[in-house]
């Protein structure tokens, strides 16, 4: 699996294409429920590898990528402490009101 170099560049690079090929999935994985700890991509983010896992979903992912590439943020997110590692949040603006993130980065 090839770490990209950031965030935007594992989108273009990763999901963009799988969202075209795939257009009906709402998942990176293709389910519609239940956990999946699947490592399905990593990029670089603030001097970290990030892996992001299978039960991730399309539609915050490309919040943020077009949060970035239109200019409203420089820097979707926000990196909190997880029970062993870290995880990547986004930041208050690009998140909706009391919706879990459906963005299961880690480092």
């Amino acid at each position: 699996m090839t770490v990209h170099g950031s965030f935007v560049e594992w989108v273009e690079k990763d999901i963009l294409p799988l969202k075209k090929q795939k257009p009906t999935w709402k998942r990176l994985d293709g389910e519609a429920a239940g956990g999946n700890r699947k490592v399905v991509g990593e990029f670089r983010h603030a001097g970290l590898i990030w892996v992001v896992h299978g039960d991730s979903q399309f539609e915050p992912i490309l919040r943020a990528y077009d949060a970035i590439t239109t200019g409203k943020v420089s820097d979707p997110f926000i990196i909190k402490d997880a029970t062993v590692r870290k995880c990547l949040d986004f930041v208050p603006t690009l998140r909706k009101a009391k919706q879990h993130k459906h963005f299961y980065a880690y480092s």
